[in-house]
């Protein structure tokens, strides 16, 4: 999904709350890698949203539906594997033909 001309930290929560839609069974533990200190802040460390205040509240809704979700914080741009791919999917969206602005 191409969320158009957003701040990443905009485009890290969409991609959350995405990722939760995708999860059918609730009753499983769900841990959420991601380099965002925003994200984390936000989700699991009871920062106030300053914006993006109502995507903020539909994920923390969403994530109070599961048995468990964690949110890890990992280093980004040092090596982690699926930080880097990720980080790489998300540059190939931006420049790629596919992305509807």
């Amino acid at each position: 999904m191409f969320i158009c001309h957003a701040t990443n930290n905009l485009a890290v929560i969409e991609a959350i709350r995405t990722g939760l839609l995708e999860l059918k069974k609730k009753n499983l533990s769900v841990v959420i890698y991601t380099d965002s200190s925003y994200a984390q802040g936000v989700l699991s460390l009871g920062w106030k949203a300053r914006k993006n205040r109502e995507l903020v509240d539909e994920i923390r809704k969403l994530i109070g539906a599961f048995k468990d979700v964690k949110l890890v914080k990992v280093r980004g741009h040092a090596g982690h594997p699926q930080n880097e791919n990720a980080d790489r999917l998300a540059r190939k969206a931006v420049s790629s033909g596919n992305a509807h602005r």
